[in-house]
């Protein structure tokens, strides 16, 4: 395995990326309740409220794990891989279980299936990323 070896601009590109993509992300979470609360219905906004337990907590584990990958692979640390693996296990999770289990249709088909794929798809990109990344030596 190659060791120490300086990344290229790409690299950088996507640290940056990964960085702005979670913050917009965490944004975007913390408006997501009340849009929802505006253009839903009483019964539909309670059964959103009424999302179990632990969707709350792999939900924030999802959150926090890809924020720490995003930010140990702009130090160029090999932690980052963990840090990706872990928030795309929790995404598939928290995301399946948004588009298939608590069916959300009727309100917005962008929070019900595209934000949900999204998230899907650019976490598994830093996950591999990161990965070929380790591989390269671009990590320490």
């Amino acid at each position: 395995m190659i060791k120490n070896v300086k990344p290229p601009t790409s690299f950088w590109v996507v640290a940056i990326f990964s960085i702005v993509w979670n913050l917009l992300e965490i944004y975007f979470s913390s408006i997501e309740l009340d849009f929802l609360q505006e253009n839903s219905t009483i019964e539909e906004f309670e059964r959103i409220q009424s999302l179990p337990f632990w969707y709350g907590i792999v939900f924030l584990i999802a959150l926090f794990s890809e924020m720490l990958g995003s930010f140990m692979i702009f130090m160029r640390k090999k932690i980052a891989v963990t840090f990706f693996a872990i928030a795309l296990v929790t995404l598939i999770s928290i995301e399946l279980y948004w588009l298939f289990v608590f069916d959300i249709k009727k309100q917005s088909i962008v929070f019900s299936i595209i934000i949900p794929l999204l998230v899907i798809l650019v976490a598994g990109f830093l996950y591999v990323y990161s990965r070929k990344a380790k591989k390269k030596g671009w990590l320490k």
